[in-house]
């Protein structure tokens, strides 16, 4: 009688093919990371999501959407490719099992069907057929795949499985896999294909070659190269004897002390104004009055604008808030003092007050269309490019080169962007330079603070054009003051506009001789103004009480009237609802969201508490105004907004910044009643 095998459940089945997963994916680790971290960017955030809608809007047969089938094509392969080379060619560690040889055989083909089936995901909510096109070309993939390994000998899947567990040197490594046909074939093309990618995302921005293929393709070659090259280290490690990964991280954290590309550029020559010699909040009052009264007893309005946080949405908020207010209160531009920017805000600032330079009264209408394109522009492009290709190269080099840094490209797209589309090169400008007019100092133009974080310390640091006093400012940091030389304009727009992660920290330093008579540098790394105030408004309240004595001084003697204003432009979320809780990985995610969220949520705060101070602010009187973004989109928090999502913005500023607004009724016939008139420059 024969006997009959005993019956396998499904469950012995099951933790067969779990435990062949796991050696499989012990050794294929980077491949499976690679693949979430993709999930993660290309679905999650908000910038993601309107990224996607981006290329949705411009339809099936647009270039964009064709460069994104491209890149997934290209990215597919790569991950077969890295697949197979760790899995096939001298895999340690495996036991051969009929489930792992199944593995084996199809890992490598269904993981090249991932990137495009992440991508449908991303695509889903199109109705153009877009993730139908991406599930095809998945299909046609795994077809692509089988084909090839049949009728390709280099392709062609082994006889015999081998494994070894013997130690094998880094010399055996390199000749193992440079003698087998597949693995050269794949190592010549990732190369090739690399040091394409890195010269053509290395061009210049002038030549917006980022720009053309955008972001989402941008970053779907980005990963295409980590999954490549990673994979690559993966193949040469050995955990038992040769922890070829740990070295390489050893030696990333001992290169960055020596590699910091990210010193702040510097204006230099003999034209570039002296920046010991701006003037001060007090005396550049004094004349800023002088240029506004008409006569004696005559009144003055004072505009202090705080623009909060917020990436390219608090950007776009910002200028076309401002924009809007010229357009409906004549003379509102003439009466801002100052601007106090965070992040985006503070970018928006700078546009705006390079704007009001650049052109007369008379001439901006007629430049508002292109003046929108410049902050409605692609310049998450341009930065993502620069960290997923330039920047890399700099984490692996011993010396700082500081073109490579990206934060420095992203400051050249804005200066792009503004030249190609108004003409003029005012945020290659140095700061200072952007107050000097043939007949001395131009008092038209508001002053700008734009507020920073200092890392080291966590103090507030602001770049200006006023020299700013600390018995007011207590505690802050000056910018210029610690260079002891002036920036660019667009780098002073990036040293408040550090955003995590995007742009790292700008190193400002200046070097001091201390006692012994040896050099000690002092400065640190400027950050995001969002990690100490996103709102900006302490930043305006310091200022008025610097100006203070000042406006109580001309009321005494000379006899003219001040009127503060402090405007505030909210972008954040005015939601406060209690949330719903949350449960997976607390350890994790909990710190970050009360991190994320508090910096985000601190402005309601911060808007609530400086209105009911203000309140109570009697000598002079002064008004609290807030004007709000109005959350029926979700905006993106990032450098790229589509088209769609930039009219939104546009028209919530020319529906809710009107004279329905009751303040704005007020602040205008304020404007009216003092006498305020609408003058050129």
């Amino acid at each position: 009688m024969k006997v009959q095998p005993p019956q396998r459940s499904f469950w012995h089945y099951a933790r067969n093919y779990i435990v062949a997963f796991y050696q499989t994916q012990r050794n294929a680790f980077v491949v499976l990371l690679t693949l979430l971290l993709a999930l993660y960017i290309l679905t999650v955030p908000d910038q993601a999501t309107d990224m996607i809608n981006a290329v949705i809007y411009t339809g099936v047969f647009s270039p964009l959407f064709q460069f994104i089938l491209v890149s997934a094509f290209i990215w597919s392969w790569v991950v077969y490719a890295s697949t197979r080379l760790i899995l096939y060619i001298s895999p340690v560690g495996l036991q051969l099992t009929s489930e792992c040889i199944w593995l084996l055989r199809w890992l490598p083909k269904m993981g090249g069907m991932v990137p495009t089936l992440i991508l449908a995901y991303a695509f889903h909510q199109s109705d153009q057929g877009h993730p139908y096109l991406l599930l095809l070309e998945s299909s046609a993939l795994l077809f692509l795949f089988l084909k090839t390994e049949q009728n390709v000998p280099i392709f062609a899947l082994p006889d015999h499985w081998e494994t070894s567990d013997a130690y094998t040197s880094l010399t055996h490594d390199i000749h193992v896999l440079w003698q087998h046909r597949f693995s050269r074939v794949v190592l010549i093309a990732n190369v090739g294909l690399t040091g394409c990618l890195l010269v053509l995302f290395s061009l210049p921005v002038e030549l917006g070659i980022a720009r053309q293929v955008r972001p989402t393709a941008v970053i779907i070659f980005g990963i295409t190269v980590l999954t490549f090259w990673g994979s690559l280290l993966v193949y040469f490690n050995d955990y038992r004897y040769r922890p070829l990964v740990l070295l390489v991280v050893g030696y990333l954290i001992l290169a960055s002390v020596f590699n910091d590309n990210t010193a702040v550029r510097r204006t230099t020559g003999r034209s570039v104004f002296d920046t010991t010699q701006r003037p001060t909040v007090d005396a550049h009052f004094r004349q800023w009055v002088n240029a506004r009264k008409l006569e004696d007893r005559d009144t003055v309005p004072l505009v202090l604008v705080a623009a909060e946080g917020g990436g390219i949405r608090a950007l776009n908020w910002t200028a076309e808030t401002l924009i809007r207010l010229d357009s409906i209160i004549p003379g509102f531009s003439r009466h801002v003092y100052a601007l106090s920017g965070v992040s985006g805000g503070g970018v928006g600032t700078v546009f705006y007050t390079a704007f009001l330079r650049d052109f007369i009264e008379t001439e901006r209408v007629g430049q508002f269309n292109q003046f929108r394109k410049v902050i409605r522009d692609d310049y998450l492009s341009p930065v993502s490019a620069a960290l997923l290709f330039p920047d890399a190269v700099q984490r692996l080099l011993p010396v700082p080169i500081a073109s490579l840094e990206r934060a420095k490209w992203l400051e050249d797209s804005w200066s792009v962007s503004y030249r190609d589309n108004l003409h003029v090169h005012t945020l290659d400008s140095s700061l200072t330079a952007l107050y000097q007019t043939k007949t001395g100092y131009n008092y038209n133009l508001p002053s700008l603070l734009l507020n920073g974080t200092m890392a080291e310390s966590g103090q507030k640091i602001i770049t200006s054009n006023l020299k700013l006093d600390p018995h007011y400012f207590t505690d802050v940091v000056s910018t210029l003051d610690v260079l002891g030389s002036d920036v660019p304009l667009k780098t002073a727009a990036s040293l408040c506009s550090r955003f995590p992660l995007v742009t790292n920290g700008a190193l400002v330093q200046r070097d001091s001789v201390d006692q012994r008579g040896q050099r000690q540098p002092y400065g640190g790394h400027v950050v995001d103004g969002g990690y100490f105030d996103n709102s900006g408004v302490e930043t305006c309240i310091q200022l008025l009480n610097n100006l203070v004595p000042s406006i109580r001084k001309l009321d005494t003697t000379d006899h003219v009237r001040v009127v503060p204003y402090i405007l505030f432009i909210k972008n954040s979320s005015t939601d406060s609802q209690l949330p719903h809780k949350k449960s997976v990985l607390q350890d994790v995610q909990v710190p970050l969201l009360a991190f994320f969220n508090a910096w985000d949520n601190g402005s309601n705060t911060r808007d609530r508490m400086f209105g009911s101070f203000m309140d109570r602010f009697a000598n002079p009187r002064t008004n609290y105004i807030t004007l709000r973004l109005a959350y029926n989109d979700q905006y993106p928090l990032g450098w790229f907004l589509s088209d769609r999502m930039a009219r939104s913005l546009s028209r919530q500023a020319k529906d809710s910044i009107s004279l329905k607004n009751p303040e704005l009724v007020r602040l205008k016939s304020t404007f009216r009643r003092l006498g305020v008139v609408r003058l050129a420059k």
